[in-house]
């Protein structure tokens, strides 16, 4: 049900910071865990697809897409169900309300332009034309079958799940609707975007999703910091005490960030991560106001379409173009 009409609600709270720590962890190691889990799938389907190529008429691409992403949402769908039953989460799929129709077209049709924003490398090197963005538009319909179908699908649905009926789910507990807005951004930043190279959609059959050692191990320093920065305030008395304990806390935030920009290179990596950035937290202002799982995946749906239009835009330039 859309939030639009009870702005008192809106209104920002208190955050309390124990349950900031604890929920901020429960977000990291939710992730985390998902990583290995979305790794190990691929580990073991990855044989099984060579072993349906040789066996069987049945195409062994598709056969693979379609049985890592019934994992990768069976792994969704007991995250949920464990955050439904411990954390006590809801994962609303009403039907916005009409009165926030206007404000799901608007993040729909800025997904889409994020999405369009891929073609900006294609564009500047000149090697895309009119008839390019016209041939792969009358080919979309033929796109939205078999493994580009399901990819489609398990990418929308995952992105929606994870990160807002879970993380975004979870940090409202701790700081209320409109700072779990932006920290959702934030996490988004650090763990949705790849950690090499330009990306044109990269939507592959679940969240995006992209956990390193490194990545792992800065995010539980940040939680470890923050969680003697909270003690520290809450049993100190002594100031000087209590504001030394937020340094670690600040130095660990920039250690991540610093080497979150270490991975981008090149100025389209940058335009990758701000993109992905951008999209999920539009999708988190639709889901905060909307109050419904539908308005983000409507939000991913559109930026999905689109990039698949880019995709073989970009192909048709390069190698037919």
């Amino acid at each position: 049900m859309s939030r639009s009409r009870t702005p008192a609600v809106r209104t920002l709270r208190a955050a309390d910071p124990r349950s900031l720590v604890v929920e901020l962890a429960v977000v990291v190691a939710t992730l985390v865990a998902l990583e290995a889990y979305v790794n190990l799938t691929d580990a073991v389907v990855r044989p099984v697809e060579d072993a349906v190529g040789a066996s069987t008429g049945i195409d062994p691409h598709l056969a693979r897409a379609v049985v890592q992403s019934l994992l990768v949402l069976g792994g969704l769908g007991v995250l949920a169900a464990v955050a439904v039953s411990e954390r006590d989460l809801r994962f609303p799929l009403s039907l916005p309300e009409r009165d926030a129709a206007g404000l799901v077209g608007v993040a729909m049709s800025g997904a889409a332009v994020l999405a369009g924003l891929q073609l900006l490398p294609v564009l500047v090197t000149g090697g895309l034309a009119v008839g390019d963005i016209t041939a792969a538009v009358a080919g979309l319909p033929g796109q939205l079958t078999g493994r580009t179908l399901v990819f489609l699908a398990v990418f929308v649905a995952g992105m929606a799940v994870l990160y807002h009926g879970v993380v975004q789910g979870l940090l409202r507990r701790a700081v209320g609707t409109e700072r779990a807005v932006a920290a959702t951004t934030l996490l988004s930043a650090y763990f949705a975007t790849p950690r090499f190279g330009p990306s044109a959609g990269a939507v592959r059959g679940g969240p995006w999703l992209d956990v390193s050692a490194t990545r792992a191990g800065l995010a539980v320093l940040v939680v470890l910091t923050l969680a003697v920065a909270v003690y520290a305030a809450e049993r100190v008395d002594d100031r000087r005490v209590r504001a030394a304990a937020t340094v670690p806390v600040v130095a660990a935030v920039a250690l991540a960030t610093v080497s979150f920009w270490q991975g981008v290179d090149l100025p389209w990596e940058a335009l990758t991560a701000a993109t992905r950035i951008a999209l999920v937290g539009v999708a988190a202002c639709v889901y905060a106001d909307t109050e419904s799982l539908l308005a983000p995946a409507m939000v991913y749906g559109s930026y999905a379409l689109v990039s698949l239009v880019v995709q073989s835009a970009a192909f048709h330039a390069i190698f037919v173009g």
